[in-house]
């Protein structure tokens, strides 16, 4: 079964977030060292995926859907999504969002979350999950807000420092999905 079409994996679209044009295009190969060096960026130095991760995470394009978003421009990685779609329990798990800090608080990671759960609402997925650092305040602030609760709390998910993840789910389509959020 390939719960992704085509159509998802072979695009090229503009968009506009708060007044700046970007390009939506899938992850490639060839952008594997961008988003790595994204992560570094945006973790201070830390490097939570491996390039081989990430590789591997491309190879499997029937479930997987990496997305980046780049400035038109200069071709600049200013984001990226990555998500696994797990069709036997219609679930969507989103495993990474990065944004480059210069582009942080702008509105990029909330399109691209509401990016995949549109997607996901298309093709019938109807849950989505996720997990965040214990720390990371400003993150669970943005899926709060998006409709995401706390499910568990996960004891010493990340191996760089032993930190705690929280599970944060919801149920697409509800009232407390991203939306229906009011500003």
């Amino acid at each position: 079964m390939h719960p992704l079409p085509q159509s998802l994996r072979e695009f090229k679209q503009t968009i506009s977030v708060k007044g700046f044009d970007f390009e939506l295009v899938p992850a490639q190969y060839q952008d594997v060292d961008e988003m790595v060096e994204l992560e570094r960026e945006a973790y201070h130095g830390e490097e939570p995926w491996s390039a081989d991760i990430f590789h591997n995470e491309l190879h499997r394009s029937r479930e997987r859907l990496y997305v980046v978003v780049r400035e038109p421009e200069t071709g600049a990685m200013v984001a990226y999504i990555g998500a696994a779609f797990r069709p036997g329990i219609h679930e969507v798990h989103i495993t990474n969002v990065t944004v480059a800090p210069h582009w942080q608080g702008r509105g990029i990671g909330t399109f691209l979350l509401m990016y995949m759960m549109t997607v996901a609402k298309q093709i019938r997925f109807n849950r989505m999950s996720l997990e965040v650092r214990v720390s990371n305040t400003s993150a669970q602030r943005l899926y709060e807000r998006l409709g995401f609760q706390v499910v568990r709390r996960k004891a010493h998910y990340y191996e760089d420092n032993g930190e705690d993840a929280l599970d944060m789910a919801q149920i697409l389509g509800r009232k407390t999905d991203g939306f229906y959020v009011q500003k």
